[in-house]
């Protein structure tokens, strides 16, 4: 089992924005937080995972913050993909929890499907 710590307020998947020639593109923000991941991953795995994989998210957030638990997962996920495993199908278990605390991060542990 591996285990990851984002540092920081997590940030939520944002819809894709189009450009005036109708060009989609992921905004600015989410494409920086994803970058962060996968900077973060690759501190600890040095390899993606080649099976099915069980995920488990911990988001931590200060009070009444209330995040969209669906799309933080969103942006963890794509920013782990080519570098925990392949691609976020391979994802056959996940579990997302809000955790209030003082310090704004995410813990992720990811494990190998035997």
């Amino acid at each position: 089992m591996y285990k990851i710590v984002i540092p920081g307020r997590p940030v939520p998947k944002s819809r894709p924005r189009f450009s005036k020639t109708g060009h989609a593109y992921t905004p600015q923000r989410t494409r920086e937080y994803e970058e962060l991941v996968g900077w973060k991953v690759r501190e600890i795995i040095k390899e993606p995972i080649k099976g099915d994989v069980i995920l488990h998210i911990k988001v931590y957030v200060k009070r009444n913050i209330f995040p969209d638990l669906d799309n933080i997962a969103k942006s963890i996920q794509d920013g782990m993909n080519k570098i925990a495993y392949y691609d976020d199908k391979q994802i056959s278990y996940l579990t997302v929890q809000r955790i209030h605390g003082e310090e704004e991060k995410v813990e992720v542990e990811i494990e190998e499907v035997s």
